[in-house]
């Protein structure tokens, strides 16, 4: 049997200018905002891409005074090769360049749509590759097509808000002492688990800390680590109302121990 590998040059996904909110749990909330230009009477507007790591049954769209009448979901697999369907890729491998429409991909056989016609080849071997010049997301995100009613022709804001996972966060410290003065640093730490590439999201924290950050970027497979106090602590009273958390301790320069808010305020 014949070994071959397919390269899909697809990075990553990007969302611009939305808002995440993150609490404790499973799930953070997306809020997803898309313009359009809307008649007087119903309107069909579409189709509008989603995050892939969206749970597509909590998806909820509000708009000022409009009223969605229904929702289209087309989802998408996981399967790379049903997800190439109906998509423009260019073929590389054994000295040959081929582009077209993906028509179906059966076996070891890909059939394209090119300027040249209809034509079935054989799938190529590493290292040769499928490459597409969608993005990642056009390929793997759901698309959500809408029927809109509004009283009049107007531009529109919507936000489409659902449940996405893989973005996690947690809270650390570290105190460094040095020649008797304790300097502690608190930092909320992000964790994005998913191939989104939040770029110049607005980040709400919910839950143990209130926070708020502008434009903030989280690429994917990544953390990021935001300073959210700073103080010196001459007494455990210094450290009331500071949400849990682990603290990592320096002592001149040289870790020392790991303990936590809670042990130091005994």
């Amino acid at each position: 049997m014949k070994r071959f590998l397919i390269l899909l040059f697809f990075v990553a996904g990007m969302a611009y200018g939305n808002t995440l909110i993150l609490t404790e749990g499973k799930y953070s909330t997306y809020i997803q905002e898309e313009e359009f230009m809307l008649a007087e009477g119903e309107n069909v507007i579409g189709p509008i891409s989603i995050l892939p790591v969206a749970l597509v049954d909590a998806v909820e769209v509000i708009g000022d005074n409009e009223t969605v009448r229904s929702m289209i979901f087309e989802k998408t697999s996981s399967d790379w090769k049903k997800n190439i369907l109906g998509k423009y890729v260019t073929i590389e491998g054994e000295g040959r360049i081929i582009r077209g429409t993906v028509i179906s991909v059966e076996g070891n056989y890909i059939t394209l749509n090119t300027k040249k016609g209809f034509v079935v080849t054989t799938l190529p071997e590493f290292p040769s590759r499928i490459s597409s010049p969608l993005r990642w997301e056009e390929l793997f995100s759901p698309q959500l097509t809408l029927k809109v009613n509004s009283s009049e022709a107007k531009s529109q804001v919507l936000k489409i808000r659902y449940p996405v996972k893989g973005v996690d966060w947690r809270i650390n410290y570290i105190m460094d002492i040095k020649d008797g003065i304790k300097q502690l640093k608190g930092y909320i730490v992000i964790t994005n688990n998913t191939p989104v590439d939040f770029r110049r999201v607005d980040i709400i924290i919910k839950n143990r800390i209130n926070r708020e950050f502008q434009q903030v970027s989280l690429p994917p497979y990544t953390e990021k680590k935001i300073l959210f106090t700073k103080k010196n602590i001459s007494s455990p009273a210094d450290l009331s109302g500071l949400p849990e958390g682990k603290v990592y301790v320096y002592r001149n320069g040289i870790f020392e121990r790991s303990t936590t808010v809670r042990a130091l305020q005994r």
